[in-house]
């Protein structure tokens, strides 16, 4: 008994501890530490089979076991779509994870729970983001949004490079803020290891150097006296985005820069030709921006939550611009009444003119954001039947703290009486509801593909089958290939040959993209093959994952 009370007053030394150093309550840590637990289970519930299984993360998981059994760091990130040339992402996406691949021994599940780890950060960064600008309540608030978003959840529990976006963004933000918000340069470092990370995860990512660009500019310009040591430090900073390029920059200085003229023929190419005027483009772009952390459309119920959608991100702006100019009109007021303090939540004294600062920092960031994405990239600005949602991740943690200050501003939109009653109802309203819609959009707990553990027994299945004889893997849809079984085939052991050395054959059609799958598709094929292949097998993968096994006569 001794022993429990002491340990109890150790923690409570310790959570004591905490609250001073950060300024911040021990009722407020103790919600901010429940907000992470529920972000927590949201996330690692029924990991194994959470998240998606399908070539894209078998091809991750190869590239990781190759570079793992080859004893090197890769020198490219994943494939990038492309058009009129080849480029990939960064390989630091790689290198990030090729711990939790190698302490698995190969097993995807702790490769993707690496994945939620680090989608957890989210959560105490627009935190700390929000709380340091408007107080406790906006900071709660965007770390309740980021612990139950949808968007954030589902990214959280499958293995892609873009899911690794949003936290790196978070870090590159947070950053910002801090050596803009403190005064202390040294936070620029935060700021370009965040964007190194975001920039190598998606190519698409890069642009976090417009707003990064711009704030740093603006700490040095407001900052005479403090120019040379903000001008190291943002040296500093480039010189550790640059490091982190050095396998690919060796490579292209070497290959007469591929992956350069790569990324141009794709910018050039006829896929990247506007498909509306600029004005259009941008109010779509924002629309989606910031909505998608929020609801998560346009990806789920397309037609269904346009309008919810639409609400909440009109909702957004409108309550943004107003929370800006009454700020900005409380900040006039201040400075016209020198020592009158303005009263922020919690009972803090919070300066006007500081809160209009992180408002304004928030706000000007993200309108960057969306004028570079919504001319530079024509996905942002269109919607496809294919995910497109990965080319603006980069926004999320800023959204997340932009709807945390909003809501806050609704529950102090007044001093007292009903008028404050009523904004805090008006408040909470909307962040139930918003809690509410994310919840039902949540992934379900295991994947309509049946995630690795669906891949795991097809291959058992295979292999059972070829009974150590090497086999051949064939998808009819060749753009997308069959990695997502080539992995676990490999990972048990399996040898993989060309068709015409194969005793075992596997032809993979995939209904999503072809017709005839079960049938004509796969009789199609065999007609262009050499006699001898008989048909052994015909089963569903996955719901749309026809595998067909021909067993080759001696």
């Amino acid at each position: 008994m001794s022993g429990l009370v002491g340990r109890r007053s150790v923690l409570a030394r310790c959570v004591g501890g905490a609250s001073t150093r950060l300024g911040v309550q021990v009722r407020e840590l103790g919600c901010l530490a429940a907000i992470l637990a529920v972000a927590a289970a949201a996330r690692f519930a029924n990991l194994p089979a959470r998240g998606g299984w399908d070539s894209d993360q078998g091809t991750e998981m190869l590239a990781l076991r190759n570079a793992i059994s080859g004893g090197g760091l890769p020198t490219f990130g994943p494939l990038a779509i492309s058009v009129g040339g080849t480029f990939h992402h960064g390989a630091l996406y790689y290198d990030l994870l090729l711990p939790a691949a190698w302490l698995g021994n190969g097993d995807p599940t702790f490769v993707v729970a690496e994945i939620a780890l680090l989608s957890l950060l989210v959560v105490p960064i627009v935190w700390w983001i929000a709380r340091s600008i408007s107080g406790t309540a906006a900071g709660l608030m965007a770390a309740i949004l980021a612990a139950v978003s949808a968007s954030l959840i589902g990214y959280a529990t499958f293995i892609w490079n873009p899911t690794l976006v949003e936290p790196a963004a978070a870090v590159a933000f947070l950053g910002a803020w801090q050596a803009w918000r403190t005064t202390r340069p040294q936070w620029w470092l935060v700021a370009a290891a965040g964007s190194a990370v975001a920039m190598q995860s998606h190519v698409a990512a890069g642009v976090i150097v417009v707003p990064m660009a711009a704030a740093f500019l603006a700490d040095l310009r407001r900052a005479p006296g403090r120019r040379r040591r903000i001008a190291a430090w943002g040296a500093a900073g480039v010189a550790l985005v640059a490091l982190s390029y050095l396998p690919l920059i060796a490579y292209e200085l070497s290959h007469d820069f591929a992956e350069t003229r790569g990324m141009i023929g794709y910018f050039t190419g006829p896929d990247s030709t506007p498909a509306a005027d600029p004005l259009t483009r941008l109010v779509f772009s924002a629309i989606r921006i910031l909505a998608w952390p929020l609801t998560r459309w346009p990806l789920v119920d397309l037609k269904p939550s346009v309008l919810p959608s639409l609400a909440v991100a009109i909702a957004l702006a409108a309550t943004l611009i107003w929370h800006v100019v009454r700020t900005g009109a409380r900040a006039s007021s201040a400075n016209a009444t020198p020592g009158a303090p303005h009263r922020a939540p919690g009972g803090a004294e919070r300066g006007a003119a500081e809160e209009l600062a992180g408002l304004r920092f928030v706000g000007g960031m993200l309108l960057l954001l969306v004028l570079a994405l919504g001319l530079g990239l024509k996905a942002v600005s269109q919607l496809q039947e294919l995910p497109t949602e990965q080319y603006h991740v980069v926004a999320d943690p800023l959204v997340l703290v932009a709807a945390g200050l909003a809501l806050a501003a609704i529950w102090r939109a007044a001093d007292g009486g009903l008028a404050r009653q009523m904004g805090r109802g008006a408040a909470l309203v909307a962040l139930v509801g918003l809690v509410a819609w994310n919840v039902g959009h949540w992934p379900p707990l295991t994947s309509p593909d049946g995630g690795w553990p669906a891949a795991e027994a097809a291959a058992t299945r295979i292999e059972r089958i070829s009974a150590g004889a090497p086999v051949a893997l064939i998808p009819l849809f060749e753009e997308k290939g069959g990695d997502a079984y080539a992995y676990p085939l490999a990972r048990d052991g399996t040898i993989l040959v060309d068709v015409d050395r194969a005793r075992v054959v596997v032809v993979l059609c995939d209904s999503f993209w072809l017709e005839g799958c079960g049938g004509q598709a796969e009789a199609e094929w065999l007609a262009t093959q050499p006699g001898g292949l008989t048909q052994v097998d015909r089963f569903a993968a996955a719901p749309d994952r026809i595998m067909t096994v021909y067993f080759r006569s001696p």
